[in-house]
């Protein structure tokens, strides 16, 4: 049910489709990964098998999109990661925190350059990682705080984008807007 929100969104699209399986990591193959463009690690430790996999797929061209949460472990042990991450950021007090700077050069936001398109403003993040960037990691969107919320790492020949907060509405009500759609097509296109 954490990724019903998501694999729900994935499967509405029709240009580009997007066909959603979801695999425990621990039952991860390379069978699995098999003709796959995205992988959509969502609130969830890797076993250093998954990991492993995982690099192997991003560097031959596939792209990650890794989902931070509650369940997503702390520091910089996975390189993969765009950054190190830490411990939750709490922002309960004024309706919580909003994106306070979106990179519109990015292709995740580029169709988002003319307003009438529409807008993230009105999203609210009451939780989120922390998630300090390395040197060449690219970020694409901010916190109101400055704290980075959407960091790019190119890896190989593909790419890994990690979002400092859930998907689901368990840290935010990110799923409730209807820009909520268009977002999680862009992150995984």
């Amino acid at each position: 049910a954490a990724g019903l929100y998501l694999r729900t969104a994935l499967e509405l699209g029709l240009d580009p489709s997007f066909q959603a399986e979801t695999v425990i990591s621990s039952r991860m193959t390379p069978a699995v990964l098999e003709g796959r463009s995205l992988v959509v690690v969502n609130d969830a430790a890797l076993s250093d098998s998954a990991a492993g996999m995982l690099a192997g797929f991003v560097e031959r061209g596939g792209g990650l999109l890794i989902v931070l949460g509650e369940r997503s472990p702390a520091g910089n042990d996975w390189p993969l990661l765009p950054g190190a991450l830490s411990a939750p950021v709490e922002r309960m007090q004024l309706r919580g925190a909003t994106l306070g700077y979106l990179d519109y050069s990015h292709p995740v936001f580029d169709e988002f350059k003319d307003p009438r398109n529409g807008s993230f403003s009105g999203m609210r993040f009451l939780k989120y990682r922390g998630l300090a960037p390395a040197e060449g990691d690219r970020v694409l969107a901010r916190f109101d705080d400055g704290g980075a919320a959407l960091v790019e790492r190119r890896v190989g020949s593909g790419r890994v984008i990690a979002l400092a907060s859930t998907l689901d509405g368990t840290w935010n009500d990110v799923p409730r807007h209807a820009m909520y759609l268009p977002l999680v097509h862009e992150l995984a296109s």
